[in-house]
C-alpha cells in the first residue's frame, strides 16, 4: 500500500460517547496510513470558535451539520458520518413539562414552545425559517437550564441524545420525550481547511472504500451507541414532525444513496 508521510491530525473534542470521533478514528485506522490523532488543549464551546480554529490551523478537522455557508468556509467531506440520522431529532425536555408536548402533531403546535440551541449552530436559522421560537445558549448550559425547569426543548440527533443524558446522571429532571420526533434533510460531515487536501483525500478514500466493501456499515450499525439509540428510540411508534431545511446544500442532496441510512 502507498504510504504518505506520518501525519498528526489535531482535534479538539474530549466528549465521551461520541460516534463522530469514533468514526474518525476508525476511518484513519482503516486507511492503513501512518496517522495519529492529537488532542489539543483548546477549550471549544461554540461551532463558530471551532471553525475559526480550523481556519487558523489550530486544529485540522472538525465535524458539524452541513450548510452552504460552512461548505464555502471550509472543505466538506461529503460523506454523511451518521448516514443522515442526524436529521432524525428527539427532544430533551424537563420531566415536569413533558405533558405539554404530548398532543403536538405539527410544526405550528411545536412553535408554541421555545427551542434551545447552541450559539451559531446550523439549525438556528433553519428552525426560525420554519416559524419556531429559538433561544441560543452554550451547549452545556442548555442541559442545565432545562434540568432547572426551563419549559423549552433541546433538539438532539437520535444517535447523540441517549449518550448525552447518560453522561449527565446528576441532571435527574431531564428526559427524552417518548412520543415526538422531528425530521429534516441533514448531514454531519467532517470539515478541513481548504489547504489540507492530503487529509481530505485520505478520509474521503477511506469512506469510499469502506462503503464499497461494507465495513463502514458494519462499524456504524454495530457501534454500541447506534444500536442502543435505534432500539431505544422506537422510531416507528413516534409522531414525526417534518421540518423544511432550506439551508441543506444542493450538492448534499445529490450524495449517492449508498451513503444514507
Amino acid at each position: 500500500m502507498r504510504q504518505v508521510a506520518a501525519l498528526d491530525v489535531k482535534v479538539s473534542d474530549s466528549r465521551e460517547s461520541n460516534i463522530y470521533m469514533d468514526a474518525l478514528r476508525w476511518l484513519l485506522e482503516y486507511s492503513g496510513e501512518d496517522v495519529r490523532l492529537v488532542q489539543t488543549d483548546h477549550p471549544v464551546s461554540t461551532q463558530k470558535r471551532k471553525v475559526a480554529m480550523v481556519l487558523n490551523k489550530e486544529i485540522d478537522i472538525m465535524y458539524a451539520g452541513t450548510s452552504a455557508e460552512l461548505e464555502a468556509t471550509l472543505t466538506p467531506l461529503r460523506y454523511p458520518i451518521s448516514r443522515g440520522l442526524i436529521g432524525h431529532r428527539l427532544l430533551i425536555v424537563n420531566q415536569q413539562h413533558h405533558a405539554s408536548y404530548d398532543q403536538i402533531t405539527q410544526v405550528a403546535q411545536l412553535a408554541l414552545h421555545p427551542a434551545l440551541l447552541g450559539f451559531g449552530w446550523t439549525e438556528v436559522d433553519m428552525f426560525r425559517n420554519n416559524g419556531l421560537l429559538v433561544y441560543e445558549r452554550s451547549y452545556d448550559d442548555i442541559f442545565t437550564v432545562i434540568d432547572q425547569g426551563h419549559p423549552g426543548y433541546f433538539s438532539r440527533g437520535i444517535l447523540e441524545v441517549y449518550g448525552e443524558l447518560e453522561d449527565r446522571p446528576e441532571l435527574t429532571n431531564l428526559m427524552v420525550h417518548p412520543q415526538l420526533m422531528m425530521s429534516y434533510p441533514s448531514a454531519m460531515y467532517f470539515f478541513v481547511h481548504h489547504d489540507n487536501q492530503q487529509l481530505a483525500q485520505l478520509i474521503s478514500q477511506a469512506f469510499i472504500n469502506s462503503h464499497e466493501d461494507g465495513s463502514y456499515q458494519r462499524f456504524f450499525y454495530d457501534h454500541p451507541l447506534v444500536r442502543h439509540a435505534l432500539e431505544a428510540a422506537n422510531v416507528s411508534q413516534r409522531t414525526n414532525i417534518g421540518v423544511d431545511n432550506a439551508w441543506f446544500p444542493q450538492q448534499s442532496r445529490q450524495v449517492d444513496d449508498r451513503f444514507w441510512h
